[in-house]
């Protein structure tokens, strides 16, 4: 029997006591820092804090902090975010208002509000011109798509209302952009730039007065996909396409003299999250540049010709840089013990030549470090003390897929002996993401999992980022397929090694992680255990109901719309009869990703088919249960639905 309340737990107990240590909920102690902004003269770098300032079920909070890079002690500014420094000494951000209204706020050269604005749309982009005359502002409509990534539902606006009140949705509604705007000295609103049919997603400054976007003709999510770069014109809105990639494009930058503009062109599977190679552009021209066998993720210029980058190099986390002019590149920092950055690695030029990243590791907290001649120099600490102990230790684990090809992965393995050991396997989302070597893994439950025993694999196998656009389209059009069998093959490996007990196996997943966890359970029998995470289940059903239809067209073989091929051939509820996987189902209500029908669905076939199963809806959370309390109470149903399954191979 699985409780809906699971508060009293002991394994609510052993989770909460975890991330206790981790986050000092109740206190002001800053656990983490993201969102670097360095100020003009180089001597103070602002981010955004984060703490838990109540329990740990009411979640973190953010607020605006700046570390004094001469003296080393990090200053409360204030609650908010996107804090970003004009050339000029201004500034500016985001605060959150009354009933959660947010307001952009501009700051003076002392510091002093200058303006505050209301606000409708949430703003996702902020960006000083590099002369300062403007400022970028990049707003969602109130009814806009969040991507899955961010949660994976939609905004809530609109006027308020009794609660029998339905959920109204609407082809031709008007309140579903993302629209550009600027702001200029002296005004009082902002200045729209951008207006329906035009969807910008991502956008920068391209010299003074032109912005280089990531566009589209349509509000959905799907429209990212066939997304192109434009220029546009700051003051009239007007624009010119400049690049149509083969397949995505993100991250885009336009050098501060508006020379060149530059992008991340991948093969992606999600909005966001984007790893591949830099396109270089000039006036008609383009090109991509050479980084030395990295797929890049993050750039920014530090000026009109030298571009920094930071990606992945299969286990490697790698900052660099590149002279656009001649094509010269070198590292700044590369390591396998360590990484940088939240989805993907990023990094932002600091003087001297050097960068600045919140660095970590399976057992170092996040810092703020310089990143220079292959060192990484800390400059701001957010370990606790007494700072929690990390159990167990990670490294990179190597294996080979039934075709030969070399797959890789981080493995934890328990303090003490490493063999006969449980094993729990994540698997990410995507399927083009990868693991890398988090603080704790980044995983829900794994930390206190491996203070019981177990072991942790974390595979990255075909399909995952990092090691170059070929490997990552291996998983087009076979998803369920090949990759399926890297992690069977993972799982083998340590069984092999003697380091896991073939009959104590988990396996769990988010997103592509839950669709493939519950794939596994229809195909083998291997498992004692499985909890998929906001999971697809039928192909079908998710291509209507998901706000990405785009998605499962392009990574699938078939049609939506006919039947049989890949779409009946890869949807796990088809295959339910026969499953004995004990199979907890997670999903969040509100998730318009992976929707929660097809938690629902999955449930119903393992049911129908006889299998332990349980399924848990969190009725506030979207896309993968990020939010809070949704976090610590699925991360101790894991626990729990592990403890009952895996001691004993399957049975309670």
């Amino acid at each position: 029997m699985i409780e809906k309340d699971m508060r009293e737990t002991r394994a609510a107990r052993e989770v909460n006591a975890f991330y206790g240590a981790l986050f000092r909920p109740g206190t002001d102690h800053l656990w983490t820092a993201a969102d670097l902004d360095l100020t003009p003269d180089g001597g103070s770098v602002h981010f955004a804090g984060q703490y838990f300032p109540g329990t740990l079920e009411d979640g973190p909070a953010s607020t605006i902090c700046r570390l004094d890079l001469r003296d080393g002690m990090v200053h409360r500014i204030a609650p908010g975010r996107l804090h970003r420094n004009a050339p000029d000494g201004r500034a500016a951000y985001i605060a959150t208002g009354d009933g959660g209204r947010e307001r952009l706020v501009i700051l003076s050269e002392s510091g002093e509000p200058l303006v505050s604005i209301p606000l409708e749309a949430r703003v996702e982009a902020l960006a000083w011109s590099p002369g300062g005359s403007g400022l970028l502002v990049l707003g969602a409509d109130p009814g806009a798509d969040v991507s899955g990534a961010e949660g994976g539902y939609a905004l809530r606006g609109g006027a308020s209302g009794p609660s029998w009140l339905p959920e109204v949705a609407a082809s031709d509604a008007q309140d579903l952009w993302r629209r550009l705007y600027r702001w200029s000295d002296g005004r009082a609103a902002l200045q729209a730039v951008t207006r329906p049919p035009v969807n910008v997603w991502e956008a920068a400054w391209l010299g003074e007065e032109r912005f280089a976007v990531i566009a589209s003709d349509h509000h959905g999510e799907g429209s990212w996909y066939e997304a192109t770069l434009r220029v546009i014109d700051a003051k009239t809105g007007a624009e010119e396409t400049r690049y149509a990639p083969v397949e995505q494009i993100g991250v885009p930058a336009g050098s501060p003299d508006g020379r060149y503009w530059a992008a991340i062109e991948a093969f992606c599977s999600d909005r966001g999250i984007v790893c591949g190679s830099v396109v270089l552009g000039e006036g008609e021209t383009r090109h991509v540049l050479d980084t030395g066998g990295v797929e890049v993720s993050d750039i920014r210029w530090r000026d009109e010709r030298r571009l920094l980058f930071a990606g992945v190099r299969e286990a490697q986390t790698v900052v660099g840089e590149i002279d656009v002019a001649t094509g010269e590149w070198h590292e700044h920092w590369a390591s396998d013990e360590q990484t940088i950055g939240g989805w993907y690695p990023k990094a932002i030029p600091a003087p001297g030549g050097a960068a600045l990243a919140v660095i970590e590791g399976y057992a170092r907290p996040p810092v703020i470090a310089r990143l220079a001649n292959g060192a990484a120099d800390g400059l701001a600490e957010f370990a606790p003390s007494p700072a929690p102990a990390i159990p167990g230790t990670m490294r990179y684990h190597r294996w080979t897929g039934r075709d030969g090809l070399e797959i890789g992965g981080w493995l934890v393995l328990p303090d003490g002996d490493a063999s006969n050991l449980p094993l729990f396997v994540d698997i990410h989302g995507g399927p083009v993401w990868a693991h890398r070597n988090r603080y704790a893994a980044a995983l829900r439950a794994g930390p206190v999992l491996v203070g019981k025993g177990y072991a942790l694999l974390l595979p990255n196998p075909r399909g995952s980022g990092g090691r170059g656009q070929d490997f990552a389209r291996r998983v087009h059009r076979d998803m369920g397929g090949e990759d399926m069998h890297d992690y069977l093959a993972g799982i083998d490996s340590l069984v092999a090694a003697g380091i896991v007990d073939p009959a104590r196996v988990a396996v769990s997943g988010t997103s592509y992680g839950g669709f493939m966890s519950a794939w596994l359970v229809t195909q083998t029998k291997r498992f004692a255990a499985a909890i998929p995470i906001s999971p697809v289940a039928n192909w079908y059903s998710q291509h209507y109901a998901s706000q990405i239809p785009w998605f499962d067209q392009a990574l699938l073989e078939g049609s939506p719309r006919r039947p049989g091929a890949q779409y009946f051939d890869r949807s796990p509820v088809f295959f339910a009869e026969g499953a004995t996987t004990p199979t907890l189902v997670l999903a969040g209500g509100r998730d318009k990703n992976t929707p929660t029908g097809q938690a629902v669905e999955f449930f119903g076939a393992l049911s129908e088919a006889g299998a332990k199963t349980a399924l848990a809806i969190y009725p506030e959370d979207g896309h993968s249960l990020r939010g809070y309390p949704a976090y610590p109470d699925s991360a101790a149903r894991i626990v729990d639905w592990c403890e009952r399954h895996i001691a004993t191979g399957g049975s309670d």
